[in-house]
């Protein structure tokens, strides 16, 4: 059985499969013509990120940003189609996309593919599996409020009871360089690939996020910061006007924002 072996340096992430029994995807665009028309199991890294049009690719690698997001394929690609939902389950999962090491099993052909016709070899999925199994990490924010505060829990099920209000609550702080700062009621992350770091990587919003506006950012420092200030989450306690029913934060991602007096946040450790 071959075994997938991964190279990581905070933006490119590259795998090296070896072994026996499965073709890799060096042998696919190598040499496709050999391959043109056959049924094939082959390893590589697979990349999927949504957009009009959506990619859907095998590759050598991926580059990301620090903070895991931002996906990018590395080298050739191979179209694929009819990809399996269920086998992305154990992938890397920042918010903007999904990728790692697979095995995948189809029919191979050679020709002009994709949504502009720009790919030169395709991939028609009958089967596909996850050759690592990402680990992941739930840090959720406390369930029970201080006193005279409000529980995040309470804020994310009932948000019109507060909206217009002067809370004060417990949350995790989450923030991206793909996203403003956000009140949480829990960070999924990923244990990172061969080390040991306490705080993970690709640290994802659990629930329902409010948009925070004011949050000081001299307070980072004391949270989970990533490599390069790619991401900083962790345990806040914040006080501010609790609005909702619009859009706010980014683009108008979020339904529900709190504007805070920047005093009152502090970090809980």
């Amino acid at each position: 059985m071959r075994s997938g072996i991964w190279r990581s340096c905070c933006l490119l992430l590259l795998v090296v499969l070896t072994g026996c029994g499965s073709l890799t995807i060096y042998d696919l665009t190598g040499n496709p013509a050999n391959y043109n028309g056959q049924d094939v199991t082959v390893e590589g890294v697979y990349i999927w990120k949504p957009g009009n049009p959506g990619l859907s690719v095998l590759a050598k690698g991926v580059s990301t940003r620090n903070d895991g997001t931002d996906a990018q394929p590395v080298d050739t690609l191979v179209w694929l189609e009819n990809f399996p939902a269920e086998a992305s389950a154990d992938l890397h999962r920042p918010i903007d996309s999904i990728y790692g090491a697979v095995r995948v099993k189809g029919k191979f052909e050679t020709g002009s593919f994709g949504p502009d016709g720009s790919y030169t070899s395709r991939l028609v999925v009958q089967s596909a599996e996850a050759i690592e199994q990402v680990e992941r990490v739930e840090y959720p924010a406390p369930t029970e409020a201080q006193p005279n505060q409000v529980s995040i829990y309470e804020l994310e099920k009932n948000p019109a009871a507060y909206n217009g209000q002067t809370v004060t609550t417990r949350g995790m702080y989450y923030w991206t360089q793909a996203s403003s700062g956000l009140l949480v009621t829990g960070v999924r992350t990923e244990k990172p690939l061969g080390a040991d770091i306490a705080s993970g990587v690709n640290p994802q919003p659990m629930g329902t996020p409010i948009s925070m506006e004011g949050f000081p950012p001299d307070l980072s420092s004391q949270l989970n910061v990533g490599p390069g200030n790619g991401f900083v989450w962790g345990l806040v306690e914040v006080t501010g006007t609790f609005q909702t029913g619009g859009k706010f934060g980014l683009e108008g991602r979020h339904g529900s924002q709190l504007i805070l007096d920047p005093a009152s946040v502090k970090a809980i450790k």
